[in-house]
């Protein structure tokens, strides 16, 4: 979770009694925890599931297709989009870490910011509603810029110049409701 000034979010976990827009979630589930609506326009909060950026490779390539691969950012259309609901609502931006991103412009307009390695919608969601205390650290830093993974040493672990998120970080919930 984090804000654009660096301190923690104040959105999360959210309240029931709100409207949510979605992308990238099952409705009908997120029907179950809050009253989901169509239009960005009518939400209060919007939720976002994205994948880790990556550029499909040559098609023959066995490994490409189990290991992405490429620059860690999105393409500026993917970006954009994104950045457009950012810009329009408070959003939870929830992103499928299958290897590190470079997402300093989301982090600077999402009202909070989780990672997942693999979760359910379920899940993700009971953390986003604080049926669940969210615990995990991160097990690789998040670069700040494609410059700073281009400087990495290759065989220094944790090097990056102004890591966005740090080796390990990670936040919790005082309480959970």
């Amino acid at each position: 979770m984090s804000k654009s000034n660096g301190e923690h979010s104040k959105i999360l976990p959210l309240k029931e009694d709100i409207k949510i827009y979605l992308k990238g979630i099952d409705e009908e589930l997120a029907s179950e925890y809050v009253q989901v609506v169509d239009e960005l326009e009518d939400a209060d909060v919007a939720i976002i599931m994205l994948n880790a950026p990556y550029h499909p490779g040559e098609e023959g390539n066995l490994l490409e297709r189990f290991f992405h691969q490429s620059a860690l950012t999105y393409g500026r259309e993917k970006l954009d989009s994104i950045l457009t609901i950012l810009e329009r609502k408070p959003t939870v931006v929830n992103i499928y870490l299958d290897r590190p991103a470079v997402i300093p412009e989301i982090k600077e307009k999402a009202a909070a910011i989780l990672v997942n390695f693999g979760a359910v919608d379920e899940a993700i969601l009971d953390v986003i509603f604080g049926n669940f205390n969210p615990q995990g650290l991160l097990p690789f830093e998040i670069p700040s810029s494609m410059n700073a993974v281009r400087e990495q040493k290759e065989d220094v672990p944790y090097d990056s110049n102004d890591p966005l998120f740090e080796f390990g970080y990670g936040l919790s919930y005082k309480e959970i409701k």
